[in-house]
């Protein structure tokens, strides 16, 4: 079995941002053991080695910067690999300070979630700190109906290059497969828009052809350009449901010490 990469989940300790479309409400939580987590961490490495896995992110079913210290040690422990923070960005925004901790542990990339325009706005000296540390900034748009549909492409990267960002993935937000009914998943229900998304994937095609250039592809499908001097590429899901081949897109270490290969089926538990 091979892996492209390994998923931490920090322990949960809450989420300072109340998304209606949050993924961690509809997949439910794990109870956390910190402990076993420690202890289970070397057998982790010697897997994510064995399955080859090239990088290894940080997410949480809160905001892993709420769990700050946890995250750190997390950080130096995993950081032969090119390692990857998803976050909201609040927590740093408001302690840009904490970065250069983040920066001394081993973190390499700063993948910052929105939802709305004007947090490109208001990350932006977050993301001009972010580099001064050496980091790469990476900015994740979930498309919801909170982006205006007047909004293009062109207009999506000239507001990326105004902000520094370096790295841009439009993310498509659907209901996981597996979950059930939520407030959560009929909020995406009636607030998504395939149709938008489409025309976003649609106009970056166009400009792609036109004037962009191709990267690599990852081994899951994903491909990655260069256009106008942005890494870009996008995402038709936002969570790994299952796996339908040999080979995995994540090894998953969850916030109760053990190892999965889906964020849903507790069968699929490696230890």
């Amino acid at each position: 079995m091979r892996a492209a990469n390994l998923t931490i989940s920090v322990p949960n300790n809450g989420c300072d941002k109340n998304c209606p479309y949050c993924v961690s409400q509809m997949t439910g939580f794990v109870d956390p053991d910190k402990q076993l987590m420690m202890r289970n961490i070397n057998k982790v490495k010697t897997l994510a080695r064995a399955a080859q896995v090239t990088n290894v992110l940080f997410t949480g079913k809160g905001e892993p910067t709420l769990n700050w210290d946890i995250l750190v040690d997390m950080i130096k422990s995993f950081r032969e690999w090119p390692t990857e923070l998803q976050t909201n960005g609040l927590y740093l925004n408001d302690n840009c300070e904490s970065l250069a901790e983040l920066a001394k542990a081993g973190l390499d990339v700063v993948a910052v979630s929105i939802d709305k325009l004007k947090q490109f706005a208001d990350f932006k000296q977050l993301f001009k700190n972010i580099r001064k540390l050496g980091m790469t900034v990476r900015v994740t748009l979930n498309v919801t109906r909170m982006i205006p549909e007047s909004v293009t492409y062109n207009g999506l990267i000239s507001i990326c290059k105004s902000v520094g960002v370096e790295q841009f993935l439009l993310r498509n937000i659907v209901t996981p497969t597996h979950a059930g009914e939520s407030r959560y998943s009929k909020w995406i229900s009636m607030n998504t828009s395939q149709a938008q998304y489409d025309k976003l994937v649609g106009e970056m095609k166009n400009c792609l052809n036109a004037d962009g250039m191709f990267l690599r592809e990852t081994e899951f499908g994903m491909r990655i350009y260069d256009y106008r001097g942005v890494s870009v590429t996008s995402s038709d899901y936002c969570i790994q449901d299952s796996s339908n081949n040999k080979n995995i897109r994540s090894l998953i270490f969850l916030d109760d010490g053990h190892v999965y290969t889906t964020w849903y089926s507790k069968a699929s538990r490696l230890f």
